[in-house]
């Protein structure tokens, strides 16, 4: 039996279609962790590996320069690429999502190409959606405070290049990142700083502090948790340090796990962004009455996509709107999860 048969045998999955890491391990990793009612698995998550130009070339080398004319078949495009003994085709799937960035400093940037992938992936049910992220993936992390009033006119100069220069921009000005990557560091602690070898027992240390939700006690609940795991000074070592930790990110001051509290973030994120998308392609950022989710039903990539274009076609003077719209990914799949 081919592997292509038993894949076909996996039906009623979402494929979700990313450039790098961040989008797997970190965004749509804590997504569908703090939205458990996504039912997406993450085997479903393929990493591309390069950006949305390279795509470009990939699909043109397999439908020729007609390609819009044609019916591409995504997932067969990039499985044959990468795992060629294991290719996939797109009825396999009931959704396919594609999350790549702007990259407007790549070399190989056209105006003409990202415009023919926003018109062309807009039909998450057939061909697939794209989502662009202005000017990178990092954008959803580009709140200042929650909430965040200035975010209605916040923009980065074109030329602000490369990538690394507007990630650490975004570090610097916000608290989101370090809240993102606390599951990472949690782990990496355990594992690596206080040499917590077993898998079961890390995992279960790892669990029981990103459920701690009672500010009261954290420190006390915390060597509770690791004291069977770790023993003597490094008990009080590790003690101290995941409960300053915690008081740092303070979710637990509102009584909240820290999935319960990236929750709300999140929902804040998505609500800001939607909030930006319209002020972007409307001019206004104010939902009239609060009706986020008719608001979201009318927003149009393609229009989006060619303001950006306009705004930064001077690479000296030029400026992105930040903007991430891969989170709009949780509106798209059920609306009331933010609602």
């Amino acid at each position: 039996m081919s592997d292509y048969i038993k894949e076909r045998r996996r039906r009623g999955r979402t494929l979700l279609i990313v450039e790098g890491n961040h989008e797997r391990n970190k965004l749509f990793a804590l997504i569908f962790r703090c939205f458990p009612e996504i039912n997406i698995d993450m085997e479903d998550v393929w990493i591309y590996g390069t950006n949305i130009y390279t795509l470009y070339g990939d699909i043109v080398k397999e439908y020729d320069s007609g390609w819009t004319e044609d019916d591409v078949d995504l997932p067969y495009v990039i499985s044959k690429k990468q795992t060629a003994h294991a290719v996939c085709r797109k009825e396999d799937f009931v959704n396919i999502i594609l999350v790549f960035d702007y990259e407007r400093h790549d070399p190989n940037f056209s105006d003409q190409k990202i415009k023919e992938m926003q018109e062309y992936f807009v039909d998450a049910a057939d061909t697939g959606q794209l989502y662009i992220n202005y000017p990178m993936i990092e954008s959803y992390q580009h709140l200042c405070a929650l909430p965040d009033e200035d975010y209605a006119e916040r923009k980065i100069p074109v030329s602000l290049q490369p990538g690394n220069r507007y990630k650490q921009l975004v570090r610097n000005e916000t608290g989101i990142a370090h809240l993102v990557e606390f599951p990472h560091k949690v782990r990496e602690l355990l594992n690596e700083h206080f040499g917590i070898t077993d898998e079961r027992v890390c995992r279960n240390c790892y669990e029981d502090i990103l459920n701690i939700s009672d500010n009261k006690c954290v420190k006390d609940r915390v060597q509770e948790i690791l004291q069977n795991a770790i023993t003597g000074k490094t008990l009080q070592t590790a003690t101290c340090q995941f409960s300053a930790l915690i008081a740092k990110l303070g979710y637990a001051h509102y009584g909240d796990t820290y999935w319960e509290y990236m929750r709300e973030v999140f929902k804040q994120i998505i609500l800001h962004n939607i909030c930006k998308a319209n002020k972007i392609q409307k001019g206004q950022y104010q939902v009239e009455n609060g009706n986020y989710k008719e608001c979201f039903g009318n927003l149009d990539m393609s229009d989006i996509l060619e303001v950006q274009n306009l705004s930064s076609h001077n690479v000296q003077t030029g400026f992105i709107w930040v903007l991430n719209t891969s989170v709009f990914f949780v509106a798209e799949y059920n609306f009331s999860l933010i609602g």
